[in-house]
């Protein structure tokens, strides 16, 4: 048996984050079943009895020593973790795992990373020190990569692929109406999902929220439904109740707490989805709904680049123009066709890198098998 550890910002409520761990789990398992996984979280009995795995409280250095101690493999991911623009201490928890795991001779494993910003000149430092011992790098970026050769990591080599999240499935169409029904969104007219969060840092301060009452409101006028779907719990929850609050027309509401399938299966039945948040606009593109994208992050702007969809403005650089949004809103309906063979054609070529990073870790444990 193989003890794998994966090491990733799980448990706090995330929804991505939620996805990135049972695409992890579900595709490991399928692939290799001498695998036992052990995730770190912060709240391990969620962890537990949600993936069906063993959980390690990630704040308790005891027990991920322990564990680290007892793997024979690390992974560091999914998702953005070898950043500094949420706080050096963030970078440094992530790095000290794998520099722990090296130090007792455990194989490690960048898996379908996001990196950066890291713009501490000491912060640069350790992540070149670190990450050039670890012995299997795949991000989920090509903007990554660049990050990650701008602070001279050289070793080993890095793989572009995709995030785990593509590989995901989605519940049926027929448990994801019944979860719109209980939240009372009717089915009577094309549904536009939103997704926002909070970001303190966008452009104007909170007027993108302003701005996207008005473009509810608009689209509304214009024939549509409007249900926001929120990602993170209960923050998403929070700041979908202010968007509304701040609109004329009547939108819906996803109150309650769903997992990442289910998640998935709501967007799925959606006829375009508006997102700030990267995993929205993901499962839309596994889905095949349209989307039009906020970049609050160059990942997002990535992502929409990659499926060759539209943005809807850059809360970083500017305000958001309601005029530009609806347009372009209405444009994806009025040629809908179209926008859903490039979505297809392009979300293929993304599930497809993103099985890429399984395939390169089962290199990793052949090589464990072998010295067993």
């Amino acid at each position: 048996m193989i003890n794998l550890l994966i090491a990733g910002y799980h448990g706090f409520g995330n929804c991505g984050d939620e996805a990135i761990l049972l695409a992890m789990t579900t595709n490991i398992r399928a692939m290799a079943p001498d695998v036992e996984i052990t995730a770190l979280s912060y709240n391990p009995e969620f962890t537990k009895s949600e993936y069906k795995v063993k959980a390690v409280q990630r704040f308790n250095v005891a027990e991920v020593l322990k564990t680290i101690a007892s793997s024979d493999i690390v992974l560091s991911g999914g998702g953005t973790l070898l950043q500094d623009g949420t706080s050096t201490r963030s970078l440094i928890y992530y790095l000290a795992i794998i520099k722990t795991a090296k130090l007792l001779k455990k194989r490690v494993m960048l898996y379908a990373n996001g990196i950066g910003p890291v713009n501490g000149r000491l912060n640069r430092h350790l992540v070149k020190a670190v990450v050039n011992t670890v012995d299997m790098i795949t991000l989920r970026e090509k903007l990554s990569e660049n990050d990650l050769r701008s602070i001279g990591v050289s070793k080993p080599n890095i793989i572009v692929t995709a995030d785990p999240a593509f590989t995901l499935k989605s519940v049926s169409d027929e448990q994801a109406d019944k979860f719109l029904e209980t939240e009372g969104v009717p089915r009577d007219k094309q549904l536009v999902g939103i997704s926002v969060r909070a970001w303190s840092r966008a452009f104007g301060g909170e007027e993108y929220l302003d701005k996207m009452a008005q473009v509810c409101d608009r689209l509304i006028e214009s024939g549509k439904n409007v249900v926001f779907v929120p990602m993170e719990y209960p923050k998403d929850l929070e700041v979908s109740k202010r968007v509304i609050s701040k609109m004329e027309k009547r939108a819906y509401l996803i109150e309650n707490r769903y997992n990442p399938p289910q998640i998935m299966g709501i967007v799925g039945r959606l006829d375009l989805m508006i997102s700030m948040r990267l995993h929205t606009l993901i499962f839309a593109a596994v889905k095949n709904v349209p989307m039009l994208g906020i970049i609050y992050d160059p990942k997002v702007e990535y992502y929409l680049k990659v499926l060759e969809m539209p943005e809807a403005g850059d809360v970083r650089s500017e305000h958001l123009d309601v005029d530009r949004i609806v347009r372009r809103a209405k444009d994806i309906f009025a040629d809908m066709e179209h926008y859903k063979a490039i979505l297809k054609k392009n979300a293929d070529v993304m599930m497809d890198k993103a099985n890429e990073n399984d395939r390169l870790l089962n290199e990793q444990l052949d090589i464990i098998r072998q010295n067993q």
